[in-house]
């Protein structure tokens, strides 16, 4: 069982990206430099690279996971949100909220595909086992979406949210977590929208969050702005892992 070795996350208003790392408790700069506003980030643990979205430049970023070998690897995007990548495929995948679309490109970049038009989003997860792409659209529906990874079979899952930005899934129990900060919850359901369960209550305001489905636990940030939290996967044992080191945005897991 692999173990998460560090936590990355963006900081929108240094702007930076920066890292824990879990061995000493450590937190470290990792890019502060070439950034505008720095908002979503996915770690490529296999590939060693770190993945962002960066609504400030428009662009689709990477570099490795010291910060060294910065790559823009698609430009001229309107409002690129968060990102999710597939290893193994050799796919990334983002939302644009501006655009109205889930997009993706091979991980250097090259062959930007549109997936899905016509709806705003923000967090997105993929879940390669069951060839499916999840979603929140905290800006028009207030709710959750999955499509295949071709952008077909269209499907809306969780309706009647508040502003759920982060989504996150969990292939083990094959559920969907996502953070609202509006209603200040964690929640979550099976992937097909059914079984909704509240999992935190009062966590600093969810914003973005990340799941270790292997060690069963959950990583968020919120708008209580300068920290990050941990709970278990059922939301229990709820603890600060990084404090007053700015604002962290989105999140993302190393695993080593």
């Amino acid at each position: 069982m692999q173990s998460v070795n560090r936590i990355y996350w963006t900081d929108t208003a240094k702007p930076e990206i920066s890292y824990f790392d879990v061995s000493n408790s450590s937190v470290h700069s990792c890019v502060n430099q070439g950034l505008g506003s720095p908002l979503g980030i996915a770690v490529d643990s296999l590939g060693g690279k770190i993945y962002w979205t960066d609504y400030g430049t428009h662009t689709v970023q990477r570099a490795d996971l010291d910060g060294s070998n910065i790559e823009i690897l698609v430009e001229n995007l309107p409002m690129p949100r968060h990102i999710a990548i597939d290893s193994l495929g050799g796919k990334i995948y983002w939302t644009d909220s501006s655009a109205n679309m889930v997009q993706s490109a091979n991980m250097d970049g090259t062959e930007v595909k549109n997936i899905v038009e016509g709806i705003p989003g923000a967090g997105i997860a993929v879940d390669i086992k069951g060839n499916k792409i999840y979603w929140a659209d905290c800006f028009k529906l207030k709710g959750n979406y999955r499509v295949d990874l071709d952008g077909s079979n269209l499907e809306i899952i969780n309706k009647n949210l508040q502003l759920q930005v982060g989504v996150a899934i969990n292939p083990i129990t094959n559920k969907i977590y996502w953070a609202d900060s509006e209603s200040d919850k964690i929640q979550c359901s099976n992937f097909d929208g059914t079984d909704v369960e509240d999992i935190v209550l009062g966590g600093g305001a969810p914003r973005c969050i990340a799941i270790d489905s292997e060690n069963e636990k959950i990583y968020w940030t919120g708008l209580e702005l300068d920290v990050i939290y941990c709970s278990n996967i059922d939301g229990s044992e709820i603890k600060d892992v990084v404090v007053n080191y700015g604002e962290p945005r989105g999140i993302g897991l190393y695993y080593a």
